[in-house]
């Protein structure tokens, strides 16, 4: 938008908008800046002639016109231009630093430091050649705790020194360069063995933070065993589909490389069953590449325990007041027959036949059925220890550290619980194995689980970087052991095979450490320690819900056929929801349980009474049609009980339905009407076998015409045919009468026969004949 002055009107401007097409719109006739005493002056006031003067009228009337016009226009368009569309503005990219310092972060006593930074320019322009600025601080961290915060927030509690400036070349955008910064053995003289905070800037405000650790002559011995969860994360169903599990095994998916990671390790696995039982229940239709990892699980040689089914949570089960921990019921609704025809078939017992009965025509020669695989074989680990648990993130109070070591176990000994450090109150001596009152107890550390579970999920590229990090946390927690110690994956979010790799080998190649043995951890020594951590109120109510609701579907399932149909995939979904890996995504957590919950509801209201429409009852007897919805896949066995609110109607109260599955069946209910008339409401409610309520109650109306109403039709029938009768037995008393009278008066002749009578009978009028004239 341009602002020009008119040069015949100075003291005046106006706007002039650009508008697509290119062409510059002038001002309007009659708006600002236009002359208006040009026909005055040359006229002069007072002597125009009439014709002139309407001239001057229409254009001053044309002018004011064009002028509002104009006007309105303008301040519609300067409104327009002047509120534009607010465009968002792009955040700004910046370099990023990515400081890994080599050996995994440990430096031998004697060695120079050495550590790549890798500078990434995601910018639009090019970076200029500039320098890094390395700093190592001067004192060591000591507690896992001060190390953390060093990572998270780059608060220090001592100085640093800077210990190198590596100069960075001109970087081009979209392109990155790695600088390798290394230090000599001299910068670091002074510094005694520990672990060193350590840091990388480029630009005065660009910072990737990491750690060293600094070896002395004599590293500390260790024996550390090392936890990896094989889980396939927080599911909502009970059991994998077969696309799921082809994702999961596949050459990319997350247990393949949850194996591959592990494979030629010495690492322990804690492996959720309902991955096994989910490829089994499938037989001979489960993917080829889930049958091909069940088989290399079976075949590693590492040791393992089970999880609870779908990694359940075993610490909100005893927050939520349960005393005995819950398990799949059955998983016979996931299971086909045809799916195991290559299995050894059983023949059916039959104590009547003998040695030489021949078979019916016509009937089943093959007498054999397919026996499916029991729960157990279903659940089995091959090679797992029994009786050890491992709450959600290493939490459980001394309450559900009681309960776990009460259950039941094929040993009789108390089941053992893992906790993490962080959740735990023990005493100086730092081991593994541990005893709260009695109850055996794992504590595995904090810090350097934390580590190794970010370095399993880390990209390729940062690997090195992260796997410092282990370093740095098993040199703080391992510096005086008092026994075997024990880290974990906790449970990976993301998984990378070669990520996990690094990282348990970051663990068995830090100097002084040796695998140890999940026999050698449980049979250690124990260290006094207790839980320190609070019950989750949150999620025990949580799981009071599902607990709820299973108790609802236990109690509706009495409709069908085979209850276990409901409540066994109930069980599995329940246990899934309740699993360990939900606890680091509450957001999600909660979705899961609302859509859970009107799934639950969507079954329950799956069978019920359509709603009825109003009944006029015309006569004294009829059936009443209603209908029942069942949208299972099951038959449902109900009774529909039909109460009337008065006594103008007797129903039939109870009847037996078989409602088949997808349909509405039609339920014929037979009424017979009472003396009175009026409106009877009938509720309908279906029960199940169990006399549980089942669907809403629903209510119809019904007009009733009364028994009176009936006898008064009736009576009323019955005079009009008296009436008909008398008149008909009138009449004929009537002909009688007459009758009587003329056999008095003479005897009748016949008129057929007499000549008297014919003469007097008036001859018919016939034509006349003109050939008889």
């Amino acid at each position: 938008m341009r602002t020009l002055a008119l040069d015949d009107n100075p003291g005046h401007t106006v706007k002039h908008l650009f508008f697509g097409s290119g062409v510059r719109r002038g001002s309007a006739p009659g708006g600002l800046g236009v002359r208006r005493d040009t026909i005055h002056s040359r006229l002069g006031a007072g002597t125009m002639s009439t014709a002139r003067r309407r001239v001057v009228e229409r254009l001053r009337g044309t002018a004011a016109l064009l002028a509002v016009t104009t006007t309105l226009v303008l301040a519609g368009a300067t409104g327009a231009v002047a509120s534009p569309s607010p465009t968002p503005t792009p955040t700004p990219a910046e370099p990023t630093l990515v400081l890994a310092p080599l050996a995994h972060g440990v430096v031998a006593a004697g060695a120079a430091l050495t550590s790549t930074i890798e500078v990434s320019n995601p910018t639009s322009t090019d970076l200029a050649p500039t320098s890094l600025t390395v700093e190592l601080s001067d004192s060591p961290l000591t507690t896992s705790p001060e190390l953390d915060e060093w990572i998270d927030n780059g608060e220090l509690a001592t100085e640093a020194s800077v210990i190198d400036r590596p100069a960075v070349p001109a970087i081009v955008a979209g392109d990155s360069e790695i600088v390798v910064s290394t230090v000599a053995v001299e910068a670091l003289a002074g510094r005694t063995p520990g672990v060193y905070a350590l840091s990388a800037t480029y630009g005065g405000d660009v910072v990737s933070r990491s750690a060293i650790v600094l070896q002395g002559d004599t590293p500390t011995a260790a024996a550390i065993g090392v936890i990896v969860a094989v889980t396939a994360g927080p599911q909502t169903d009970g059991l994998l589909s077969a696309e799921d599990l082809t994702t999961l095994t596949g050459t990319d998916g997350r247990l393949t490389d949850i194996l591959a990671g592990v494979a030629g390790t010495s690492a322990i696995l804690a492996v959720d069953p309902a991955l096994l039982a989910s490829i089994r229940v499938l037989g001979d239709s489960a993917p080829a590449s889930a049958l091909a990892w069940l088989d290399r699980l079976a075949a590693l040689p590492n040791e393992r325990f089970a999880l609870q089914f779908g990694d359940a949570d075993v610490s909100v089960q005893a927050d939520a007041g349960l005393t005995t921990l819950l398990e799949p019921t059955s998983l016979d609704y996931a299971m086909s027959e045809d799916d195991f025809a290559n299995a050894t078939p059983t023949p059916s017992p039959n104590p009547s036949a003998t040695a030489d009965a021949q078979p019916e025509e016509g009937g089943d020669t093959d007498t054999d059925t397919v026996t499916l695989p029991d729960l157990d074989e279903l659940l089995a680990v091959p090679g797992a220890r029994a009786a050890m648990y491992w709450p959600a993130q290493g939490r459980a109070d001394a309450n559900a550290v009681n309960v776990l070591a009460q259950q039941p176990s094929a040993t009789g000994s108390p089941a053992t619980t893992l906790l993490s450090s962080a959740e735990t109150e023990r005493s100086e001596a730092r081991a593994a194995a541990s005893s709260a009152e009695g109850a055996p107890l794992l504590v595995y550390e904090a810090g350097s689980s934390s580590a190794i579970r970010a370095t399993a999920a880390a990209t390729e590229g940062s690997t090195q970087a992260r796997s410092a990090l282990i370093s740095a946390q098993i040199a703080l927690e391992a510096s005086s052991p008092s026994g075997p110690l024990l880290v974990t994956t906790e449970r990976m979010a993301e998984v990378s095979a070669t990520s996990l790799r690094a990282a348990i080998d970051t663990v068995f190649s830090y100097p002084g450490v040796v695998p140890t043995t999940l026999s050698a951890l449980l049979s250690a020594e124990p260290a006094g320690a207790q839980s320190a951590a609070q019950p989750d109120e949150e999620a025990a109510t949580r799981l009071d819900t599902l607990l709820a609701g299973e108790t609802s579907i236990a109690e509706f399932s009495s409709i069908i056929d085979d209850p276990s149909l409901l409540t066994a995939p109930e069980r599995s979904d329940l246990l899934q929801l309740i699993g360990a890996g939900w606890r680091d995504e509450p957001n999600a957590w909660q979705a899961a349980l609302t859509a859970h919950a009107e799934a639950t509801t969507t079954t329950l209201t799956s069978v019920a009474i359509q709603e009825p429409s109003t009944v006029q009852l015309v006569s004294p007897e009829a059936v009443l049609p209603f209908f029942v919805r069942n949208d299972l896949p099951f038959a449902a066995n109900v009774v529909l009980v039909s109460t009337p609110d008065n006594l103008r109607l007797d129903v039939e109260r109870t009847l037996t339905v078989r409602a088949e599955p997808g349909v509405n069946t039609r339920v014929e209910v037979p009424v017979r009407a009472r003396v009175g008339s009026g409106e009877v409401t009938i509720e309908l409610r279906l029960l199940s076998p169990t006399f549980e309520q089942v669907g809403p109650v629903q209510r119809a109306q019904v007009t009733v015409r009364a028994e009176w109403e009936r006898i008064g039709i009736i009576g009323l029938g019955a005079i009009i045919v008296l009436l008909l009768g008398a008149g008909f037995i009138r009449t004929i008393r009537r002909r009688r009468r007459t009758r009587a009278a003329e056999s008095v008066d003479g005897p009748t002749i016949d008129q057929g026969t007499t000549e008297e009578n014919t003469a007097r009978e008036p001859e018919p009028d016939r034509p006349v004949d003109r050939r008889d004239e």
